[in-house]
């Protein structure tokens, strides 16, 4: 039978889990709130049909939240993000009732209570929607490190040989969750430091307990070494994890972007709750003031190792945010416990101050304004963080096709930064790269200029690797994400930059319904069938008649249709303001047979606004239009030839107007083509002709 002593815990532990459940249930439906959470569920499907991570799915964080992940697919089904964000709200409530345990220990309910209550509400309100309610590796962090603490400052002798091994152990366990977390370590290492300086413990003593505290971290390191060593993927788990963060990610990063990302969890609570950061701050001094006496009192020099720990793992949090160079709001996810922690210990005060007979009014009051403040602050944020969203993702429309047009024993593969697509289209990843900028280059978000060579930053074998799993295991589909605004910066990418890729997608697969997806920002290639010939490249592939047929060149007699139109990424042909425009996205051709009599054509060219609008994140680089004329005797003639770059030149933005001569009347072929601009790079090449009409000659 349980002991009564244990009641009020467990009536804590309720409290809280309905609470965070009650506080996220509006958000655990959502398809996917960030790319992180997507990556976890590519990697815990491979994992689930017996793959490795870093082997057979890859990404450059530990390896524990991943196969945490798979275990919850596991158990109640593949991509059931609702049952793995119910995990989440577990851990998170979890974390909340080990900061009530350390909270007593340092300082009575009250400041349990307090912490525990902060972290409940502060990780639904305080971070954007797509950090606070996704599946991120930083909850995993805050639980196995906060359990840490709690092992280490409760009970009666927290500097024990197995209290010490455990919090190695479960500190372990966090830098397993995410790297940075091996700062965490730092805390229990100060807090020995301190107490064997303070008590005078003997050298003996002291490098036992250092000693205990490092077997106790290895000890996981290790197992999940010998695991990866057994699967042989021992040297991919260490390069991913530790060499290419060190050689490729971290040197991306600025001392100045890592003092920015410092400052995120203050602007943070700064901005959503100011007078919860005065009570940090408050708090936050008063332990420097203790622990920085030279004399404290019997009681604070037998608690002020509480502290140290405290002000250590605080500091060490700091800088697992800081190490990111980076300023998405779920890394303050590691410094949230401690500061909750700290927190809730300055709001036991006010309770305390607020309480006590003996002080004098003005104190009283103030103490109770300020908490008043604080708990306003914190209430009127409970209603509002359970009606937040996010846009739906564009990349869910080419998903569907492709969940429509295939069957769960198919695989696909993205070409790009949008793991998602795994996701929605509910079918497996046929490469081991997740998303494919180990292929390029790309280090999220840093290299991202679009004038900035990445090839510096690929991971050597990188796109042989990739050929050979698409070779062993060929997708049904393939997405390129490099056609537009939607792709995560993805444009730099088109397939033309990487010979050896192009070349296979063109020899096997074939272009489908590029009208309606490329202006999505998506190329949906389909593998073809067995034995038919591959296609021509994407600038010479055919319309189908009957859209060419559409694309009828005005005259005044009668009008032509083409005799060849190619467009692969879309060709349409409407009455916009006024003019008849035929929209082609780059690369386009449109050839018409011209008989004799005509002297002349004119009309006009340009972009579609939104291809360089500032809505446009990946806005385009130009296009070229030439005409061509071809006589039916006679060399070929350039009659127009034209580079618009109306993203760096507002002149160019307008319709171009335009009227050539036609160098013979006794007929011949017109081509007029539109080819993307200098890098060769056709995202957002949303170009047209408009109001084409031959003259005849008088």
């Amino acid at each position: 039978m349980m002991s009564p002593r244990r009641w009020p815990e467990i009536a804590v532990a309720l409290v809280l889990l309905c609470a965070v459940v009650w506080l996220r249930w509006p958000t655990l439906g959502f398809d996917f709130w960030n790319v992180d959470e997507a990556i976890h569920a590519a990697a815990a499907r491979t994992i689930l049909d017996g793959g490795v991570l870093y082997r057979d799915a890859i990404d450059q964080r530990t390896p524990l939240s991943y196969y945490a992940v798979a275990a919850v697919m596991a158990a109640f089904g593949t991509n059931n993000l609702w049952a793995v964000r119910c995990f989440i709200a577990l851990i998170i409530a979890g974390t909340a009732l080990l900061l009530f345990l350390a909270g007593r220990r340092l300082r009575g309910a009250a400041a349990g209570l307090g912490a525990a209550g902060l972290y409940a509400l502060l990780t639904s309100s305080l971070l954007y929607p797509g950090d606070a309610y996704a599946a991120n590796t930083e909850w995993f962090v805050a639980l196995f490190s906060t359990a840490a603490a709690v092992v280490f400052l409760t009970g009666t002798n927290p500097s024990s040989a197995r209290r010490v091994f455990t919090t190695g152990l479960l500190l372990g366990c966090s830098f397993l969750s995410k790297q940075p977390a091996l700062l965490d370590a730092t805390a229990p290492v100060a807090a020995l430091l301190y107490a064997a300086w303070r008590q005078a413990w003997p050298r003996r003593t002291l490098f036992a307990r250092l000693l205990e505290f490092g077997a106790g971290w290895c000890v996981p390191v290790l197992l999940t070494l010998g695991y990866f060593a057994a699967q042989g993927a021992l040297r991919e788990c260490v390069f991913y994890t530790w060499t290419y963060n060190l050689d490729y990610y971290g040197p991306e990063i600025t001392a100045a972007g890592r003092l920015d990302a410092l400052a995120v969890p203050f602007r943070l609570v700064g901005t959503a709750q100011p007078w919860l950061l005065v009570v940090w701050a408050a708090g936050t001094l008063h332990v420097l003031h203790r622990l920085l006496q030279r004399q404290p009192t019997p009681q604070e020099g037998e608690t002020n190792p509480d502290f140290v720990f405290l002000a250590a793992w605080s500091l060490a949090a700091l800088g697992g945010v800081a190490s990111s160079g980076r300023e998405f709001d779920h890394y303050s996810i590691q410094f949230l416990a401690p500061l909750c922690l700290s927190g809730g210990l300055v709001l036991s005060w006010l309770v305390n101050e607020v309480s006590r007979s003996g002080s004098g009014w003005f104190p009283r009051l103030a103490a109770a304004a300020l908490l008043a403040l604080v708990i306003h602050g914190l209430g009127s944020a409970i209603l509002p963080a359970r009606q937040r969203t996010l846009p739906v993702d564009p990349s869910i429309r080419v998903a569907t096709y492709i969940r429509t047009h295939s069957t769960t024993a198919d695989r696909i593969f993205v070409w790009g930064f949008h793991p998602d697509i795994y996701g929605f289209a509910e079918r497996r990843p046929a490469s081991r790269y997740l998303f494919a900028s180990f292929v390029t280059g790309l280090i999220p978000w840093t290299n991202i200029a679009p004038e900035r060579d990445t090839s510096y930053a690929i991971v050597p074998g990188a796109m042989d690797n990739l050929l050979h799993d698409l070779t062993a295991r060929p997708p049904l589909f393939i997405v390129d994400c490099s056609a537009g605004p939607y792709n995560r910066h993805w444009q730099k990418y088109p397939l033309e930059k990487f010979p050896t890729l192009r070349d296979f997608v063109r020899s096997h697969y074939r272009v489908v319904k590029s009208e309606e997806f490329v202006p999505q920002g998506f190329r949906l290639f389909q593998l073809r069938a067995p034995g038919k010939a591959a296609e021509d490249p994407a600038s010479t592939r055919e319309l189908p008649v009957e859209l060419a047929a559409t694309l009828k060149l005005g005259a005044l007699a009668a009008s032509l249709e083409p005799v060849r139109a190619s467009a692969p990424f879309g060709a349409d042909r409407t009455l916009t303001d006024g003019r008849l425009e035929y929209f082609m996205h780059a690369p386009a051709t449109l050839v018409y047979r011209i008989p004799a009599g005509y002297a002349a054509l004119r009309g006009g060219f340009g972009f579609r606004p939104a291809a360089y609008g500032p809505e446009n994140q990946s806005p385009t680089d130009g296009a070229e239009f030439v005409i061509r004329w071809r006589p039916a005797a006679g060399s070929e003639q350039i009659l127009l030839r034209r580079l618009l770059r109306p993203r760096d030149e507002p002149a160019d933005r307008s319709v171009q107007s335009f009227r050539i001569i036609l160098p013979s009347a006794d007929g011949g072929e017109l081509e007029l083509a539109i080819n993307p601009g200098p890098t060769d790079n056709p995202a957002s090449d949303w170009t047209f002709w408009t109001d084409l009409l031959l003259e005849k000659i008088p």
